[in-house]
């Protein structure tokens, strides 16, 4: 990623410390986990000396749902760095397709200032952390990011719904709602290891 003042790139350790807090969401022995990375400008075994000239701008991996109707697969989640982070958001996407309330279906980012709760993917969804005029802060780090994307998942907000048909059958038919949210899960999520 890049710090606009100065256009250029974020050293290496930085870049390496937002990913290896991004690897203890990971399964472990204890825990289920919650993220998964599977790209980023490093490699498994480089550390930040050895990767000094990386251009870092793009992470990729798959959260991991708890709530019992996502919690049979994992959604692709892409975050892409702009020359201004960061000083404002990341770029977040999900590129699995995920039946939810808070998620849009098109793949794009929105920027609604008027809103408090906002961020949207492709299943795009709605969360204050990545607004830059309201919870975005320069110290914000990934982990809380991808944290926030998951609770929102895991407990739907009704009051900040993406898709008014779904929000129409979440608020009225809510076993319509969770069985078309399982076929998704079947039909489109990844494996969760």
């Amino acid at each position: 990623y890049f710090i606009s003042t100065l256009s250029m790139p974020i050293t290496a350790t930085q870049a390496w410390k937002e990913l290896t807090r991004l690897r203890l969401l990971g399964p472990n022995g204890q825990s289920p986990g919650i993220f998964i990375v599977d790209e980023s400008p490093f490699k498994e075994e480089d550390d930040e000396e050895a990767t000094a000239s990386c251009g870092y701008d793009f992470i990729a991996g798959r959260i991991l749902p708890t709530a019992d109707i996502y919690k049979e697969g994992a959604y692709r989640l892409e975050m892409k760095f702009s020359s201004d982070y960061p000083f404002k958001p990341p770029e977040v996407h999900f590129t699995t397709p995920i039946y939810h309330l808070n998620v849009d279906k098109d793949v794009r980012l929105l920027n609604n200032t008027t809103t408090t709760f906002m961020l949207v993917f492709k299943g795009l969804v709605c969360i204050p952390i990545l607004q830059a005029t309201n919870d975005w802060k320069p110290s914000t780090i990934l982990a809380d990011v991808v944290k926030a994307i998951v609770d929102i998942i895991d407990h739907p907000k009704i009051d900040y719904a993406m898709n008014p048909e779904i929000h129409k059958e979440y608020s009225e038919k809510r076993d319509e709602y969770e069985r078309k949210a399982k076929q998704t899960v079947r039909e489109k999520a990844l494996p969760r290891t």
